[in-house]
């Protein structure tokens, strides 16, 4: 996992089966979208998109 960042709540809508599906993966789901989410973030930064 990423090493611990400032945190920001917010309200956010997702797909229910997304949800689901990182919520089956057990404890931590949040941090796991988290994680996902940064990854499109630091690959879209590389690429310049």
């Amino acid at each position: 996992m990423p090493e611990q960042r400032n945190k920001t709540q917010i309200t956010a809508r997702f797909d229910a089966d997304m949800v689901a599906w990182f919520k089956a993966q057990g404890r931590g789901y949040q941090a796991r979208m988290n994680a996902v989410l940064r990854s499109y973030y630091e690959a879209a930064r590389r690429t310049g998109a």
